[in-house]
């Protein structure tokens, strides 16, 4: 465990994110939409651990769904542009000519725009919801994936025994199930991993923003614009939620990176 502390690292805090997601009913010790007022801007006490906001919700308990809402929405994120982009890149990537060039045009186009500016402009465009920012990152991300895949395929396909199984008579359906989706699928892991914390800071500086999730959902960026006017008098407003999903990108990330540079299967043989 001394050598790979990242990596348990990562494990342990995804696995203590996933499971807060999961009992997040059972976890909380307050609706986290119930308001009062007269408990409004409370430090924190035996009855609100982290003390209560502006509108005298538990902080604790946003904070807690506010977990499973990032989550559940970077994974759905995360779901859909893999969908997209694992038959477009694996197309273009097999079959070549004009589909790459088509392909490698849209992405050229794509890419010559932030991506972060890009989706917040979508988001614009369809407002506000957990709907339409799923559909606006979507529309930028899938990119990112099909990219890996459109260039792994590429590079297989070059190898001696898919050309061998080409010579034989093998259908293009066979090869890439066979030979060529086993090398895609470390690349595109890796990518998923280290991109779900990019979508989760995403989706929390929409909020931020006040483009992101309606103003009455528990979520941490949301939470963190409810509080910019009382920074200074209670910086645990923004302090909790900010340490939320710096925790969280990180964590994706570390595991990620682990992946990366050590291999899945070496990692898991030790």
């Amino acid at each position: 465990m001394k050598k790979r502390k990242l990596f348990y690292f990562s494990i342990i805090l995804i696995g203590i994110l996933i499971f807060i997601a999961i009992f997040a009913p059972v976890l909380t010790p307050y609706d986290p939409q119930f308001m009062d007022i007269s408990q409004k801007l409370q430090l924190p006490s035996k009855l609100h651990k982290l003390g209560t906001d502006q509108m005298g919700r538990d902080v604790l308990s946003r904070l807690i769904y506010g977990t499973r809402l990032s989550l559940m929405i970077s994974t759905l994120i995360t779901i859909v542009t893999l969908c997209i982009s694992f038959p477009i890149g694996i197309l273009a990537g097999w079959y070549g000519g004009k589909i790459d060039k088509i392909f490698l045009w849209i992405v050229n186009v794509f890419m010559s725009f932030p991506s972060f500016l890009l989706a917040m402009a979508f988001v614009g465009i369809l407002g506000q919801g957990i709907g339409n920012i799923v559909i606006a990152v979507s529309a930028i991300e899938w990119v990112y994936y099909a990219r890996i895949l459109r260039n792994t395929v590429s590079s297989v396909k070059q190898q001696e025994y898919v050309q061998s199984a080409q010579a034989i008579g093998a259908s293009p359906f066979f090869i890439i199930r066979k030979h060529i989706l086993p090398f895609v699928f470390k690349p595109v892991l890796v990518a998923a991993l280290m991109n779900t914390g990019n979508v989760i800071l995403m989706i929390s500086s929409f909020s931020f923003l006040g483009i992101g999730v309606q103003p009455n959902v528990s979520e941490w960026g949301m939470m963190l614009n409810d509080a910019k006017p009382y920074f200074r008098r209670i910086p645990g407003l923004m302090l909790y939620p900010g340490m939320a999903i710096f925790l969280t990108v990180l964590a994706f990330n570390l595991l990620g990176e682990t992946f990366e540079k050590k291999g899945i299967k070496r990692i898991w043989k030790k």
